[in-house]
């Protein structure tokens, strides 16, 4: 199943039968302009976010949200201001010692970083906000 998730590039599978649910989802995810151009239902914050032109990154998983790229170090992975490409890790996400990093699915700068590190984070929580390039 999770072979089928990847290569039709699925952000969520879902199967369920009278016994048994399953139920697989991407890391990482992006609510952009087209999404809402396509009728997708999503909340007041996110249409708020998208009509001021930022684009979130959301968790993609239950978990703690780390930025701070080792324990004892001060250094982040972003911070407000920077300049961000996509693909480029914003950080990790934590549950039952399983560290899986989070990337950008769009380049930009960061305008704001909703979650401070080591918050828990919900599937879907609004991580970071991204005013995107122009292009």
């Amino acid at each position: 199943m999770v072979k089928l998730l990847k290569e039709e590039d699925l952000a969520v599978l879902s199967i369920s039968d009278d016994d048994t649910h399953i139920h697989i989802e991407q890391k990482g995810s992006a609510v952009s302009a087209e999404s809402l151009q396509q009728g997708d239902a999503v909340s007041p914050a996110v249409q708020n976010a998208v009509s001021s032109g930022l684009v979130e990154i959301t968790a993609g998983q239950i978990g703690t949200f780390y930025n701070q790229k080792d324990e004892n170090s001060e250094e982040t992975f972003v911070s407000v201001g920077d300049k961000i490409e996509k693909g480029d890790q914003i950080g990790f996400i934590e549950a039952m010692k399983v560290f899986n990093d989070v990337k950008s699915d769009v380049a930009g700068v960061v305008e704001e970083i909703t979650v401070a590190n080591g918050d828990a984070v919900e599937f879907g929580g609004v991580l970071i906000r991204v005013r995107p390039e122009e292009a």
